[in-house]
């Protein structure tokens, strides 16, 4: 009996360490992050400032119920699409060449 106690007492001790630590989070892929959650009513992706996007996804991120981590991702999904401003190209002035 008191084999089967400590036995009892070591698997129950022990469990923990063998199960893992499920506090591992997965990675939340932007993309499906902004998909799942602001395609429902946003159609087109709007251009702000990062600033104003960051207040924007913070206030949606209670609206709409997210995580932390899909607020994280939804954020580098924006970040991603917003468009690299282009180089400024020479112009070059064609009025004043001679004919």
């Amino acid at each position: 009996m008191n084999k089967t106690l400590i036995f009892f007492l070591l698997c129950l001790c022990a469990s923990p360490l063998v199960a893992g630590d499920k506090s591992k989070k997965t990675a939340v892929d932007p993309d499906d992050a902004y998909k799942n959650n602001c395609m429902r009513c946003h159609a087109a992706v709007r251009q702000y400032s990062p600033r104003q996007t960051a207040t924007i996804v913070t206030h949606m991120r209670v609206r709409a119920n997210m995580t932390a981590e899909e607020t994280q991702a939804i954020l580098q999904y924006l970040a991603d699409s917003t468009p690299a401003k282009a180089a400024p190209t020479e112009h070059t002035d064609t009025s004043k060449q001679p004919q």
